[in-house]
């Protein structure tokens, strides 16, 4: 075997010095990569503290919302951020409603509660006839502007009865006074012809003191019963001002309770009950509403646009809009634990159900349970005639529901579902007596039917009629079966 050369002492230490340079870029290196990856994995926890600490805030869910969306983009413009603009707008609610933009909405709550409560309190010790309700500030609102209205009408007559008392106070004493002034102008001109007739003729003196006192009484009595007239409208005038100043004072008692609400009555009543969450097809989809929360099955409900929104109701005596018709109806078959499945029952032409269009029922409410007054024939299979029992299918839909029945309308009752207006044919020239006992009938029918939607009407109570009650609560297909 040939002998190993030996290395030349110059090539040993090169390769001496390149490995002390590796290992010393290596153990560099080892260092720079060690440091580095320390700083990541603390990035990457504090980025996932930032993404914890969002999502208290916020869900991609929500974010997607068109509120939010609007937000977004309405910060985007004015260079803020959504959290700066919605706070803005908090701000802006809260000095609506208390005049104070920085108070919490906990206090805002609180307040509004104590004024309700005070109001009730003040109306109460003074005996004004006024109502402020629980729940309905919008309607307590137009209640005490209508008893203000009614007694600015009351001030107005009570205050013509003053001018006419006045009128007749004056009347009266300018009446006495010509009286009193005849009188002394008789007695004065008595006395001048007793003086022109002589002392000396007793019978003459006699005649004309007989004539004097007749003079005398006759003005006295005039006097007196004229002083009576001016008592008796000195005391319907003090009565009078009484009662105007009784009615002044329940007017500014009102007028001042009244300034003491911030609210718009002009938004809208009626709110969602819930959502559509999914829609998977097989004419089913699924909503955000589930067990324990009051749901059952068979419950109704309509789905609207939500883009367009949900219609707004009818109140008072505003103009009756166009049917509530949504683009679907469903039905719940199952509950499930934060969710229910749901049957469509019926889609409009063109119509998708799509994920976050709202849902209505009128009657279903987990808050607070709605007063129904149901009055009237209904005619559930539009057939053009009433059937007696349609009335007890939406009774029954109200209490099945979770809603209240009111046999009469008052202040406690928050809608009126009314029927068929009753129909009055003329009395032909010929009519017997079966014909004027019909004819009658059909008269109170019609005089109830208008007196119940007046009393809807000055109480501001929404009314709504028998095919605008059946789409706010899904049921308008199912009712025809």
């Amino acid at each position: 075997m040939a002998p190993i050369a030996p290395i030349p002492q110059n090539s040993r230490a090169g390769l001496i010095t390149s490995v002390v340079v590796f290992v010393v870029l290596f153990v560099t290196a080892t260092i720079c990569a060690i440091y580095y990856g320390t700083q990541w994995q603390a990035e990457i926890v504090k980025s996932k503290e930032a993404m914890s600490a969002l999502a208290d805030t916020a869900t991609p869910k929500d974010v997607a919302l068109p509120e939010v969306q609007a937000i977004s983009q309405d910060a985007r413009k004015r260079g803020m951020t959504g959290i700066q603009v919605a706070l803005e707008q908090r701000s802006a609610e809260a000095k609506i409603i208390t005049g104070n933009p920085a108070e919490a909405v906990a206090d805002i709550t609180a307040d509004t509660r104590a004024t309700v409560d005070a109001v009730k309190s003040q109306l109460a010790a003074a005996k004004v006839p006024a109502t402020v309700g629980e729940d309905n500030l919008l309607a307590s609102l137009k209640t005490l502007a209508t008893q203000i209205v009614t007694l600015n009408s009351a001030v107005a007559a009570e205050q013509a009865k003053v001018a006419a008392a006045t009128a007749d106070t004056a009347a009266a004493v300018k009446s006495r006074e010509a009286l009193l002034k005849e009188k002394d102008t008789a007695i004065a001109a008595a006395k001048q012809e007793a003086m022109d007739a002589g002392k000396g003729v007793s019978d003459r003196e006699a005649a004309n003191a007989a004539k004097i006192a007749d003079i005398q009484k006759a003005a006295d009595d005039a006097a007196k019963q004229q002083q009576q007239i001016t008592t008796a409208a000195q005391n319907e005038l003090t009565k009078v001002q009484a009662e105007l100043k009784k009615a002044l004072d329940s007017y500014s008692r009102l007028q001042r309770q009244l300034a003491q609400y911030r609210l718009d009555p002009t938004k809208g009543l009626l709110r969602p009950a819930g959502e559509i969450t999914r829609s998977p097809g097989n004419n089913t989809v699924f909503i955000n509403l589930g067990q324990g929360q009051e749901l059952s099955l068979g419950l109704t409900f309509e789905v609207y646009d939500r883009r367009t929104g949900i219609p707004q109701l009818t109140q008072g005596n505003s103009p009756v809009p166009e049917l509530a018709a949504g683009k679907a109806s469903i039905e719940v078959i199952r509950i499930m634990p934060g969710t229910s499945e749901c049957r469509i029952i019926r889609v409009a032409t063109g119509m998708t159900i799509v994920e976050g269009d709202p849902i209505v029922n009128l009657v279903y409410n987990t808050h607070t349970k709605f007063n129904f007054c149901v009055y009237g024939e209904f005619d559930l299979a539009n057939t053009g005639s009433p059937t007696a029992g349609d009335v007890d299918v939406i009774r029954r839909l109200v209490t099945q529901w979770g809603g209240g029945l009111m046999d009469h309308v008052s202040i406690d009752t928050d809608f009126l579902v009314l029927g068929k207006e009753p129909v009055v044919l003329p009395l032909p020239d010929n009519a017997n007596d079966i014909d004027r006992e019909r004819h009658d009938k059909a008269q109170k029918a019609l005089d109830a039917f208008l007196e119940i939607e007046g009393q809807a009407i000055h109480l501001n109570i929404p009314t709504l009629n028998q095919n605008r009650f059946l789409y706010f609560v899904g049921y308008y297909d199912q009712a025809k079966r």
